[in-house]
This record gives C-alpha cells, sequence and structure tokens, in this order.
C-alpha cells in the first residue's frame, strides 16, 4: 500500500515539475519588449556617441590641415631656419617693425663676414623672404648678383619683427579674423 501511494506521490510531483517546465519554456511578450527597449536605447547612445566623435575628428582635421594653418607652419619654418643660422653681430630692423635683414654664413664656410642675407618683409596680403648674397667682406647686400624671393605667407594683415637679446620675434595677423594671429621666436647662435 505505502508503495502504490508512493507511486502516485512521485507521479504527482512529475507531473507538477512537467506543467511548470512546460509554462516557462519561452519569453513572455512583457520580457521580449523591455529587452528590444534596452537594447534600443543602448544602440541609439552609442550611435549618438560615434556621430559626435566623427564631429569633432572632422572639426579638428580641419584646424590642423587648414590652409591657414599650413600656412602659418611655412613661414614659421622658413623664418626658424634663417634666424638659427644668422649672426648676433648685425641684422637690420626697419623703425616700424615691418622688415627684417638678417645675415647668416654657408653651412661650411670659415669667412669672417656671412656670406648671404635674408630680408623678411610684408608685400601687399602676402609675406616675402629675399635670399641674397653679401659683398665680399661687407655686411650689406651685393647688387650685383640677383636675389631670390620667395613667398612664405598668404593673406597676412600685418607683420611685426622684434628683437630681444638672441631671440627674433615675429608676430603675424591675418586678413581672415577667423584665423588665429601666430607669434614665433627664434634664437640666434652664431657670433
Amino acid at each position: 500500500m505505502f508503495a502504490i501511494q508512493r507511486l502516485r506521490l512521485t507521479e504527482k510531483i512529475k507531473m507538477k515539475q512537467n506543467h511548470t517546465d512546460n509554462r516557462r519554456k519561452g519569453f513572455t511578450l512583457i520580457e521580449l519588449v523591455v529587452v528590444i527597449a534596452t537594447v534600443s536605447i543602448m544602440t541609439l547612445g552609442v550611435g549618438v556617441l560615434l556621430a559626435n566623435s566623427q564631429k569633432s575628428f572632422g572639426s579638428l582635421f580641419g584646424r590642423v590641415y587648414s590652409d591657414s594653418t599650413i600656412n602659418s607652419f611655412s613661414a614659421q619654418q622658413a623664418f626658424d631656419a634663417v634666424c638659427r643660422k644668422a649672426s648676433l653681430r648685425r641684422h637690420v630692423l626697419s623703425e616700424s617693425g615691418d622688415s627684417l635683414e638678417l645675415y647668416y654664413w654657408d653651412n661650411t664656410s670659415t669667412a669672417s663676414v656671412p656670406e648671404n642675407y635674408a630680408h623678411f618683409y610684408q608685400l601687399g596680403d602676402g609675406l616675402f623672404v629675399e635670399y641674397g648674397k653679401t659683398r665680399d667682406g661687407a655686411w650689406q647686400p651685393d647688387t650685383e648678383t640677383d636675389p631670390t624671393s620667395l613667398q612664405i605667407g598668404h593673406d597676412v594683415d600685418s607683420v611685426k619683427f622684434s628683437l630681444e637679446g638672441t631671440a627674433v620675434r615675429m608676430h603675424l595677423n591675418y586678413t581672415d579674423a577667423a584665423v588665429l594671429p601666430v607669434a614665433c621666436s627664434s634664437v640666434r647662435r652664431n657670433e
């Protein structure tokens, strides 16, 4: 008798388990909606983050590789290249500070007076440098040889040069108000 009751009890327990298992084999509609909503919100957040990142990258890329930035960089490089090898003994700075003449030696020179000069000046809205030779043994441009002029800056509103000790400073303002002014400094290193 106990065996029959035990068998019936075991069958009831199995039936309850089967009934419970049959009910929990899927997701309810509410659970499915909650999961879809959560995934949608997360996807939207990632999409907004990626869109903002792309916009910021585009803006930064535009600033770094804009014509005005490249223009400023080339002017600074040309100015720095001459200043680093320029003599401390002589320079010609205009009274208004808008042009500067520096004297420098060739790389392998042993001369007592520099063989070259560079004259930085503004003409119209361009920044130019004139490279030329000096007269033998003199701190003056050689008028018999033709100098080479090179435009190193565009859309320049004004340029100011200043000297302080061994440092030479160039300050550029551009015609486009959106372009920030540029100030660069270099040190003359040669006696």
